[in-house]
């Protein structure tokens, strides 16, 4: 009987000697951030209490910025989506990690982008041609006299798309917010095979056309109309426009997408709007795309002042 409870009292004494720690589950990883919706320059609050275990260390890495400590607050001042990495340690030196997105959004009413060709032909390297069609000789930027100033001259002719476009990043969108595209447009003619192209979103620039429908001026085949392409890349659907633009008169063309539907406005008015299915909740890259998409029209107007900006 001593020799079975000298054993057990051995026993005992190594448990109480290891204490908790043998027993204790391995460590966990999880935060809260709040606010819930933040914004471009607020304080976002990291907080690891929800992690579980017997922690001694809190490690943050969020977009290159490295921390310590249970809470850590930062600041993010461009919107996007920023993998946020929190790894916790336990007193056996145990380690568990997890990552969560945080999403800073842009308020409504923030241009993200804009060019206003003020840097005169330098600006033709934000809007390279493409290079399949181009002919650069039918494209520059000039200044006309009055407020205008620098803007965007094309004057394509012959069997060739006449495409300059420029890439935007487009910031994660909130509930309740849609992005406007827009841009003052002037054409120089009216008459026989003349073609204008402000295409606002696209997905990329291959061809058949991908992305949110666009604004085409075709003198022969019915005026204005917006286009909207197909998601299998085949005939697209064409909707007329009732609006023909004044010769030598800028005109200000807005798209504004949202992830349910586009509008299409010319000086504020809408003139067409319809159902759109697209993922805006996590921003993007698009293509802005002016010029002229026809084999067999010209195109001959100047382009100025194109603006994207977060509105709801």
């Amino acid at each position: 009987m001593r020799r079975g409870g000298s054993a057990l009292a051995i026993v005992v004494w190594l448990l109480a000697a290891a204490g908790c720690g043998l027993f204790a589950p391995d460590p966990a990883a999880e935060f809260d951030v709040s606010p819930l919706v933040a914004y471009s320059g607020d304080r976002v609050t990291l907080d690891a209490s929800p992690s579980r275990g017997t922690l001694v260390d809190y490690r943050w890495e969020v977009n290159g910025i490295r921390a310590s400590g249970r809470q850590t607050t930062l600041t993010l001042e461009r919107p996007g989506i920023y993998p946020a990495v929190l790894t916790v340690e336990d007193g056996r030196g145990r380690t568990a990690t997890v990552e969560q997105e945080i999403v800073i959004y842009a308020r409504s009413g923030t241009r993200i982008w804009t060019e206003t060709f003020s840097d005169g032909t330098a600006a033709l390297g934000r809007w390279p041609l493409d290079p399949t069609w181009a002919v650069p000789g039918q494209s520059t930027v000039e200044q006309i006299s009055g407020p205008q100033g620098y803007v965007l001259a094309v004057a394509s002719s012959g069997p060739n798309y006449h495409r300059r476009s420029a890439h935007v990043e487009v910031p994660p969108l909130r509930v309740g917010q849609h992005l406007t595209i827009e841009a003052r447009i002037m054409v120089l003619q009216v008459q026989e095979h003349q073609t204008m192209l402000f295409a606002p979103a696209r997905s990329d620039l291959a061809l058949p056309p991908s992305g949110f429908p666009y604004y085409v001026l075709s003198t022969d085949y019915g005026g204005s109309a917006i286009r909207e392409p197909t998601t299998a890349g085949g005939v697209e659907a064409a909707h007329p426009v009732a609006f023909l633009p004044e010769i030598y008169v800028w005109h200000t063309y807005a798209m504004d997408v949202s992830p349910t539907g586009y509008r299409f406005r010319v000086d504020g008015s809408v003139l067409l709007e319809g159902p759109w299915e697209a993922e805006l909740a996590r921003g993007g890259v698009w293509w802005i795309v002016l010029g002229d998409e026809s084999l067999t029209e010209e195109c001959r107007a100047h382009y100025d002042d194109v603006v994207v900006s977060v509105q709801e």
